[in-house]
């Protein structure tokens, strides 16, 4: 069972559907794509490969980019050249949670759910968060439950070759 989404819990209100991203940069865009486009974004400090982390580890890459003036890091997560998860951390110096909290409230409605970590909001392929102490989250939740199943089938496959080996004795 999912949990509602906000336009679900009222439907009468006037909100913003939630964003496939930041600015323009949104998920589901592949690897090359999202580098070329950070070059050009003024949030962030991107010159390129030099200027960044990569990590490459099968289908997973990530890129890490300091951020400027309100945003103090990024991280772009990918999966199969896609971005499915966008991490901001942003500079608690110039900008505060409750400030981000009513500006997404008024944009979005009230969050999805709350929790001690943070609150987030969702539809059927986006989540979107706002945890403590300040940053925001943006994920891919095909991508995600792509990853569920894959941890599911991966237990169910440990646990028929357990029951299988203890069957040898």
């Amino acid at each position: 069972m999912t949990a509602p989404t906000t336009q679900e819990l009222l439907p009468e209100a006037e909100f913003q559907e939630l964003p496939e991203g930041y600015r323009t940069i949104l998920l589901g865009m592949d690897f090359e794509e999202t580098k070329n486009i950070l070059l050009r974004e003024s949030r962030f400090d991107f010159r390129g490969d030099p200027d960044v982390s990569l990590q490459k580890e099968g289908t997973q890459a990530l890129i890490s980019s300091r951020g400027r003036s309100f945003i103090e890091h990024g991280y772009f997560q990918f999966h199969e050249n896609k971005l499915y998860l966008i991490i901001l951390h942003m500079d608690e110096t110039k900008l505060d949670f409750f400030s981000l909290q009513k500006s997404l409230t008024e944009k979005y409605g009230p969050p999805v759910e709350l929790s001690p970590e943070g609150m987030h909001w969702s539809n059927d392929k986006i989540k979107m968060s706002l945890e403590y102490p300040l940053t925001v989250k943006y994920l891919d939740l095909e991508v995600f439950n792509s990853f569920l199943d894959e941890n599911i089938r991966l237990k169910s496959f440990q646990e028929v070759s357990r029951n299988d080996f203890l069957e040898d004795f």
